[in-house]
């Protein structure tokens, strides 16, 4: 009950939620596009509504460090039970519910010519390896901020459990997510040692899967590898030739073919070009629905709010532990809105979900740091 007492409505208006609600008057507008299919809209609410409620119950009630602190913590619970679920795919086997999604077709891209792609309890292989790729910079980087040495230890476990889930999703796009992350860590943690490690580690990854064999025999690491070396990959061509055949037929289509309506999932609307082709990325996804209009007012809303989280942390939280946990948030983040060219989970559960909440949090990072500097000078 304490948490809904002395509510700061104000809270509610800020950056992402104004423009989101500029987002979902453009999506209630493509009703009117011409080659918009009602019953597409209608699924596509989600898409529509789902951000902005997120961020105004997370403004209004994720104000205090201690409500942070508890959402990480229950974060790599439900991270801890994924890693599980995955070792218990891989070593006990799939259950009778894993077994039947997989002969309904899922077996076509989870196992496959390098092995089996697990998935824990994600939607598929690609959201599993994204989310455990974001564990590893939420967990890997707060654990360098934490005071607790018990929090230290449990989230680095944390960070290096993901990282084999990571590898066992088989997802080449996912290991971007903490390579982005590790990039943008260099650049805002402000720290020489931080900066000149990241960069180290980041070079080292590269020239490991770019310009090396080891571990060549691991079927993981062999399709990872395959990432660093992208025009030599027969899927990537596939994809840039799908590309061109979307530009050109969007090309007098600014405002996209409607809600719904992108990808192969979508033909039971109707047979037209964006739902024969498979979208491979939530951004083409958004861009063959919503128009290059809505694919730019889409990113621009995504990319001002970390822009706005990365400046709140680098020069006005001042809060030591506070700005680690933001930093590793703002990381995580970063790396998803990067991978989410290569992979359609953007949009899925708990990714979509898990995004805009942290957006939501790095917005109010400043309110939340004043009042733990007011609670730390009222204790001395």
């Amino acid at each position: 009950a304490a948490l809904f007492q002395n509510i700061e409505w104000r809270r509610a208006f800020n950056i992402l939620s104004i423009a989101l609600c500029i987002w979902m008057g453009y999506c209630i507008l493509e009703i009117i596009n011409p080659t918009s299919s009602l019953e597409g809209w209608i699924l596509s609410r989600g898409l529509i509504f789902n951000g902005l409620i997120i961020v105004i119950i997370t403004s209004l009630l994720c104000t205090r460090y201690s409500i942070l602190k508890a959402i990480i913590f229950c974060l790599s619970i439900f991270t801890l039970f994924a890693i599980i679920k995955t070792l218990m795919q891989k070593f006990i086997g799939f259950d009778s519910f894993e077994t039947k999604w997989l002969n309904a077709g899922g077996a076509t891209t989870h196992i496959i010519w390098s092995g089996i792609r697990y998935f824990s309890f994600f939607t598929d292989a690609s959201n599993m390896g994204a989310n455990m790729g974001a564990a590893i910079m939420f967990f890997g980087i707060a654990s360098l901020y934490m005071r607790s040495a018990l929090c230290k230890i449990y989230y680095s476990c944390i960070a290096i459990l993901a990282l084999y889930a990571l590898f066992l999703s088989g997802t080449r796009g996912a290991i971007i997510v903490p390579l982005a992350g590790l990039a943008l860590y260099t650049l805002i943690s402000k720290q020489t040692k931080m900066v000149i490690g990241g960069a180290s580690m980041l070079l080292f990854i590269y020239i490991f899967f770019a310009f090396t064999t080891i571990g060549q025999s691991n079927s993981s690491i062999r399709r990872i590898r395959t990432a660093f070396n992208p025009t030599k990959d027969a899927s990537y061509i596939v994809r840039k030739e799908n590309q061109k055949k979307l530009a050109e037929y969007l090309k007098y289509k600014p405002f996209g073919e409607g809600l719904g309506l992108g990808g192969v999932e979508a033909r039971k609307y109707g047979s037209r070009l964006t739902t024969l082709i498979p979208h491979d990325s939530f951004y083409v996804k958004t861009w063959m629905e919503t128009g290059i209009v809505g694919l730019v007012l889409f990113l621009i809303i995504y990319v001002s709010a970390l822009l706005r989280g990365c400046y709140l942390i680098m020069f006005r939280i001042k809060n030591n532990e506070l700005r680690g946990i933001l930093t590793a948030i703002a990381c995580g983040i970063f790396g998803m809105m990067i991978s989410a060219y290569g992979n359609a989970f953007f949009g899925q559960f708990p990714t979509g979900f898990i995004i805009i909440l942290f957006l939501s949090v790095l917005i109010n990072g400043e309110h939340i740091d004043q009042l733990l500097t007011e609670k730390l000078r009222t204790k001395k």
